[in-house]
């Protein structure tokens, strides 16, 4: 693999990662195994710091060298960059984002990158799920490896399934798809969905079910074939997905041949999170393949925000906000100057809708001034798909008006 503008997707969970990465000869996403030679592709999402060597082992290596080094064992990072939670070690205090810089530096050198921000085209992180301080952490990492927001991409697993979808024949997904998830001795089970009448045409994965597995193996199957049999009732699907390393044909013979009646296609494996986000970054960074296609989760920022500002004399509505982009994404910072108003008015639309609402915003305390002698900072960012927290801070005008130092707040909460 030639290491330039490389496009890499990492899944990253609490009880194992993957890698992979995009190959334009063969345009697909292609898992690197733990070694040479193996078909392992999960490795453990741990770290090990060897004080007397002053280095850091990941994965396997990380267990290995934590027995045989006295190496000190990171073996809960997940929780940690997930709460943003700094740790001592040897004296020295770590951010979780230093860490998880650490930990995805070691894991790019299984394609041999030793210099992400020089040869890494773009790198989508997948999640389970995400939080503003899991975003925070991932951001924080992103700047320490020297990779820019638009090269250094996050999504969750819901996504990646939509993307991973959307890039196999036409026949895998012209109805339903559905994707059973084994993990910690449950399946889970999504589906995804396509809605043609609105374009682009949109997307939706939604959760349908979870059900707890034995550990016999023929109850197992039982148990699943119930649990399909009671997803998928009469709906039509096209397509389905068996993932996660718990699963094996061998115990679920019964429950996969009811999976493959009605001429559905059917597929196992373990690394569709990790093909999902190599093609995300592929998509990301030259990719054309999604477009007519608008994924719709739950990270969704659904409203486009404006304002009426008086550009060059003449009054126009201006978008700062546009609808469609995930909340984790989506912020907006600008200076306005004020005519003598003590309050500012935003216009809010939900996506696909022409309608608007005003929010209007008081600025109580603003200092009483000339007209056009007040400028004030807008920062707009979103704390969840449908939270924006807009600060406004009072700048003054020169000397003549210095700043107040007030700063005002306002909670913009979205309607479902």
């Amino acid at each position: 693999m030639e290491v330039n503008n490389v496009m890499i997707g990492i899944d990253l969970n609490r009880d194992g990662s993957q890698l992979c990465f995009y190959d334009r000869a063969g345009e697909e996403a292609v898992s690197v195994p733990v070694r040479a030679g193996s078909e392992q592709l999960t490795f453990p999402t741990r770290l090990c710091m060897v004080p007397a060597e002053n280095a850091w082992y990941y994965g396997i290596e990380a267990e290995y060298f934590a027995e045989r080094k006295n190496g000190i064992l990171l073996d809960q990072l997940y929780d940690l960059w997930e709460e943003g939670e700094s740790i001592r070690i040897q004296e020295k205090e770590y951010t979780a984002a230093q860490l998880l810089a650490v930990f995805l530096e070691k894991v790019l050198g299984m394609v041999k990158i030793t210099r992400p921000s020089l040869e890494v085209g773009c790198l989508m992180l997948t999640v389970p799920g995400l939080t503003r301080k899991f975003v925070g952490t991932i951001r924080q990492a992103y700047e320490i490896l020297g990779l820019p927001k638009n090269r250094g991409c996050i999504q969750d697993y819901k996504e990646s399934f939509f993307v991973h979808t959307m890039f196999q024949s036409q026949d895998v997904w012209a109805r339903k798809t559905g994707l059973f998830e084994f993990r910690n001795g449950q399946v889970q089970f999504q589906e995804m969905e396509l809605k043609g009448r609105t374009k682009p045409v949109t997307a939706y994965v939604n959760n349908r079910g979870r059900r707890p597995l034995s550990g016999n193996p023929e109850q197992k199957d039982q148990q699943l074939l119930g649990f399909i049999r009671e997803m998928l009732g009469e709906d039509m699907y096209s397509g389905i997905f068996l993932v996660g390393e718990e699963f094996d044909q061998s115990w679920a013979r019964e429950s996969v041949r009811t999976l493959c009646k009605g001429q559905r296609k059917v597929f196992a494996g373990s690394n569709l999170f990790a093909k999902g986000a190599a093609l995300s970054a592929m998509e990301k960074l030259e990719g054309s393949h999604l477009k007519g296609f608008q994924y719709v989760g739950s990270d969704l920022v659904r409203y486009t925000i404006s304002m009426e500002l008086q550009v060059q004399g003449i009054v126009t509505v201006y978008p700062l906000i546009a609808a469609g982009g995930n909340w984790y994404d989506t912020s907006a910072e600008f200076e306005i100057i004020l005519d003598q108003q003590e309050e500012l008015t935003f216009l809010v639309n939900r996506m696909h809708e022409k309608a608007r609402k005003k929010l209007v915003m008081p600025l109580p305390g603003l200092p009483k001034r000339p007209g056009r002698a007040s400028r004030l900072r807008v920062c707009m960012e979103y704390e969840t798909a449908g939270r924006c927290r807009i600060d406004v801070e009072d700048l003054g005008f020169g000397e003549m008006f210095p700043s107040s130092g007030k700063i005002w707040r306002e909670i913009m909460e979205e309607q479902s």
